[in-house]
């Protein structure tokens, strides 16, 4: 009898603490949503004052004609146009964001709502037990369930920091082909501006269009990251510095165009890359180290329980 209570409590405490994380998990992202939603409400006034700039300089308008005047008018219009298209870029990253934080709400609420009513079952599991320990005559029961529940709570610890190291995982994987991708390109041509598009051949045209996928996806796995974070914050000595990772493809892109327009070459996106990556394999590092410790303390929950198992009399 006591080891099937013990057994249930233990699956049922365990899908309570995968319930509150789910909860807080929702409550972060839907204000990331919010701050996502403001935002782009601030990038699309924007991206239409860029745009309405570079008309004027195509134009004939007073603005056009002032610039071409003073012979300006072609270096500021490169300048609106590249403005424009950074504006451009994260006006995107942030629909994509918006639309991949929407869809992570509508799972996390199923997930919940698949839990069903856990406080009623834990209650009636808990009286259950109190009934048994009270007319139970031996002291070791008292310290059985104490130390199963103690070995419920690491294992937990031990599911979290996991799933901390695969979402840091996943980051690095995306970010290594983004820095692969960058070293790749450090010799590319600049991007011809004037007629033709963007990009004067079909190749650079689908390598931009590659690396500004995987940063919708570095971005994507950094919240997902960062939110585990908060998760495991609590139960580690070592306080990880989780700061924010939100603001990646804001400077990713400004990077982006100032060297692939201005310079020609890849630098600034590229650090911002390798430096991401650098931060998260540090934060990954602290995290084996907690998991290992929570690793050691269920191992000697275990013993303890086994030790008092064989020697009752």
């Amino acid at each position: 009898m006591f080891e099937q209570l013990n057994k249930e409590l233990v699956e049922i405490k365990e899908k309570l603490r995968v319930r509150q994380k789910l909860i807080s998990n929702l409550d972060r992202t839907q204000n990331m949503l919010g701050e996502q939603s403001s935002k782009l409400k601030k990038l699309e006034s924007v991206l239409e004052k860029e745009g309405a700039d570079v008309k004027k300089l195509e134009g004939l308008s007073l603005a056009g004609l002032f610039h071409s005047v003073l012979g300006d008018k072609q270096a500021q219009l490169e300048k609106e146009r590249q403005e424009y298209l950074a504006a451009k870029l994260k006006y995107d990253e942030c629909k994509y964001s918006i639309s991949a934080l929407g869809s992570d709400i509508d799972s996390i609420k199923i997930r919940i709502a698949g839990l069903g009513d856990l406080d009623g079952r834990y209650r009636s599991v808990v009286e259950k037990k109190e009934q048994l320990i009270s007319q139970s005559n031996s002291k070791n029961t008292s310290k059985l369930i104490e130390l199963s529940e103690a070995l419920a709570d690491t294992q937990s610890d031990i599911r979290e920091f996991n799933e901390a190291i695969g979402a840091g995982k996943a980051v690095l994987t995306v970010l290594d082909e983004v820095v692969n991708s960058l070293k790749s390109a450090r010799n590319w041509g600049t991007f011809d501006m004037l007629g033709g598009g963007l990009i004067t051949t079909a190749v650079k045209h689908s390598r931009i269009n590659k690396v500004r996928e995987l940063v919708h996806q570095v971005q994507q796995q950094l919240r997902i990251f960062q939110r585990e974070l908060a998760d495991v914050n609590s139960m580690t000595e070592i306080k990880i510095d989780i700061g924010s990772f939100v603001t990646f493809a804001d400077y990713f892109f400004d990077g982006l165009i100032v060297d692939w327009i201005v310079q020609s070459k890849i630098v600034k996106s590229l650090e911002s890359a390798v430096q991401v990556s650098e931060r998260v394999r540090n934060i990954l590092g602290q995290l084996r180290s907690d998991l290992k410790k929570s690793q050691d303390k269920s191992r000697d929950l275990k013993r303890q329980k086994q030790k008092i198992i064989e020697d009752a009399v």
